[in-house]
């Protein structure tokens, strides 16, 4: 059975076995940024609003990201999303998103943002895919393995 709950600093394990398991996309995280340190961190903040799919209690992907209210108006920035490699292409990414998009009106959600690296084509087409539109580029941001990528910043508005 498949169910969406929120991820705190309790399924900090559960979210390290997940890129552990696949430890080659877990130096990737590591190579932009991303440690066992700092999903510890991201789990522990206020202002952490991240989401786990779990498939019979286990985790098979998630989203990280931070819920920042200002003035009883919330927007939403997503770190990362993560799936599962033998969970991909079954919607689980767009589930999340969904799920998300659902509680909007609760959460009174403005507006979800993010940043991917300019090589990152299948996340671009994803977030496209789910009307996601370009609204910046931050030249050179990224290094990875000594080279330099731009960010693209992609932004989805909701009206009220």
């Amino acid at each position: 059975m498949i169910n969406i709950k929120k991820l705190t600093k309790i399924n900090l394990k559960s979210c390290l076995d997940l890129i552990d398991i696949e430890r080659d996309n877990f130096c990737h995280l590591m190579r932009i940024g991303w440690s066992e340190k700092q999903i510890k961190l991201q789990l522990n903040k206020v202002i952490n609003y991240s989401l786990g799919i779990f498939d019979n209690k286990c985790l098979v992907a998630f989203i990280l990201g931070d819920l920042i209210t200002i003035e009883k108006v919330s927007e939403y920035e997503i770190l990362i999303i993560y799936v599962k490699k033998s969970n991909r292409n079954k919607g689980l990414a767009t589930k999340l998103l969904n799920h998300i998009e659902k509680e909007k009106q609760h959460l009174n959600l403005k507006k979800i943002y993010l940043e991917v690296s300019a090589d990152n084509n299948k996340a671009i087409n994803f977030y496209k895919r789910n009307d996601f539109k370009l609204i910046n580029i931050r030249p050179c941001y990224y290094s990875i393995d000594n080279q330099k990528f731009d960010a693209l910043c992609y932004t989805k508005f909701y009206d009220k």
